[in-house]
């Protein structure tokens, strides 16, 4: 282990060193100005250009509809509610199970009101 830790050490004093003796270079003034030109004549491509290019923000779209949906919930849930026809929904649905417990099987079930009342003493 401490042969490999000596290699990557000769070698990173190695890099060191040439890195050391290579000439400074100086940089353009107008590099910045040439790589801007240049990459505002290439063409774009693919997703993200399409949406620059049409002024489709997909985050703004998200915002959009995460809005609606919270509208339209306050809207139902302070909407007046009109209690009967959910009432006689539930009606229309309860008696049909009436009859299922209708039979003598399960008339113990049902006690009349005579017998609850001494059951309950």
């Amino acid at each position: 282990m401490n042969r490999s830790t000596e290699q990557r050490d000769a070698e990173v004093l190695k890099t060191l060193n040439i890195l050391d003796d290579m000439p400074s270079l100086r940089p353009h003034h107008l590099f910045r100005a040439h790589l801007l030109q240049h990459i505002e004549t290439l063409p774009y491509s693919g997703r993200e250009a399409r949406a620059i290019s049409s002024g489709f923000n997909p985050r703004l779209a998200f915002m959009a509809v995460l809005l609606v949906i919270n509208i339209a919930s306050a809207g139902v849930l302070f909407m007046p509610h009109n209690p009967e026809p959910a009432g006689n929904l539930v009606s229309e649905v309860s008696e049909p199970s009436i009859d299922d417990y209708a039979s003598p099987a399960l008339s113990y079930y049902d006690l009349p009101v005579t017998e609850q009342a001494q059951s309950n003493e």
